[in-house]
């Protein structure tokens, strides 16, 4: 039952993130879309939601039991964004974003998805230790405006521009490789950083 409610919750997280996804293809303005897109996430961590980008950084630490949530995490979410993105009409902008998504060559787009990754861990981590939005805030945005790659929003796009190939799937996948490698790493270096900053300080008398 705890593995069926990972499942549900991450169901929930896709429904929101496409959201944010539908909002940001319905802006003609990209800095108003790429802020009103962080509905999604702040929803997710608020309601504490199973979304793969936001768990994945820390299988390194964790137990194994959260590393197969954060796997469960990957198909709730693609149903979340499959009730989403076919229930919705195509927004107008979706097929040209789908398009332009292909048009990556493999490299540039598993780069992409490491830095959309490590973004998506900062403000995952900024809430978990402050408790603040402010790093959802900016960093969505950021991941946004720079083109980078966030597998669970590409996962709406598809559907909803009616994408459904090969060359598609490919490209989720190299996403959510790429998601977890910026995640995993960014997370394992301030992890490391942190051992050794205790390390070096001096033993009390």
């Amino acid at each position: 039952m705890k593995k069926l409610a990972v499942f549900l919750r991450a169901i929930a997280a896709g429904v929101m993130i496409s959201i944010g996804g539908a909002v940001y293809l319905s802006c003609d303005n990209k800095y108003v879309g790429a802020l009103a897109f962080c509905v999604g996430l702040i929803s997710v961590v608020l309601f504490k939601m199973e979304l793969y980008t936001g768990k994945v950084g820390y299988i390194v630490t964790e137990k194994p039991s959260f590393i197969i949530d954060t796997l469960i995490s990957i198909p709730g979410n693609l149903v979340g964004c499959a009730i989403v993105g076919l229930i919705c009409s195509p927004f107008g902008s979706a097929e040209a974003v789908c398009a332009a998504k292909l048009t990556k060559a493999p490299l540039r787009v598993f780069v992409d998805a490491v830095l959309c990754g490590l973004l998506i861990y900062v403000c995952v981590e900024i809430w978990k230790r402050h408790g603040k939005l402010i790093g959802i805030l900016f960093c969505v945005p950021a991941f946004i405006l720079c083109g980078f790659e966030h597998s669970i929003a590409d996962m709406f796009y598809f559907f909803n521009g009616r994408s459904f190939t090969l060359r598609t799937l490919l490209f989720v996948l190299i996403v959510i490789a790429g998601n977890g490698v910026g995640a995993v790493f960014f997370h394992s270096l301030l992890t490391l950083a942190g051992k050794l900053g205790d390390k070096s300080k001096p033993e009390k008398e």
